[in-house]
């Protein structure tokens, strides 16, 4: 079991530190031990993904799904879906199963205002990032997605109290700071 973890450990080392190619080699070898693991499966997917290698990412994460409905491996799905491959059909399909496995999902809330903006249906996405801030209220991109809804619902008091909040949970968001300096000359 040592071994096991001492291994994982390193993956996720040489992961953190941008080196994904030893991190897949050593998360591969984690899964021919394991081939039950959704872990793993989420693990090899999202170095995948840092890799820019979709099509393996979804179906790694796809895999981790088959096995035990893995929370992180269905948002990172959407993500992918939205947008990357612009399916936001297939996108809404994996968030409304995140949301009926898990109600307290604030990323797949998250990840369904995205939709809403892409549609421009800022109303419905003001919906989903109250859900998403309810139940993460510590995670900046809430603000930053809400701000910039309430920016283009033309709600200048709401964009900067929210902007605000983003900025104080991550003061170096780019996006924010730029997104503050629109809101200031609506």
């Amino acid at each position: 079991m040592t071994n096991v973890m001492e291994l994982a450990t390193e993956a996720n080392n040489y992961f953190f530190k941008g080196e994904y190619k030893k991190a897949l080699s050593i998360y591969y070898r984690l899964l021919s031990d394991d081939l039950d693991n959704t872990v793993n499966y989420y693990n090899i997917g999202i170095t995948y993904e840092m890799l820019n290698e979709y099509e393996l990412a979804v179906s790694y994460y796809k895999k981790s799904i088959r096995i035990n409905n893995y929370i992180r491996s269905i948002d990172n799905l959407a993500r992918i879906y939205i947008d990357v491959i612009k399916d936001f059909n297939i996108a809404k399909e994996y968030l409304d199963f995140a949301i009926k496995s898990a109600p307290n999902d604030a990323e797949a809330y998250n990840l369904y205002s995205r939709i809403c903006i892409a549609d421009n249906d800022y109303e419905m996405a003001e919906i989903y990032l109250k859900k998403s801030i309810f139940y993460d209220e510590k995670f900046f991109k809430n603000y930053y997605d809400i701000a910039y809804v309430y920016y283009e619902l033309n709600n200048k008091e709401k964009a900067e109290e929210n902007v605000k909040k983003c900025i104080d949970l991550k003061n170096d968001y780019t996006p924010a700071k730029e997104l503050a300096e629109k809101i200031k000359s609506m």
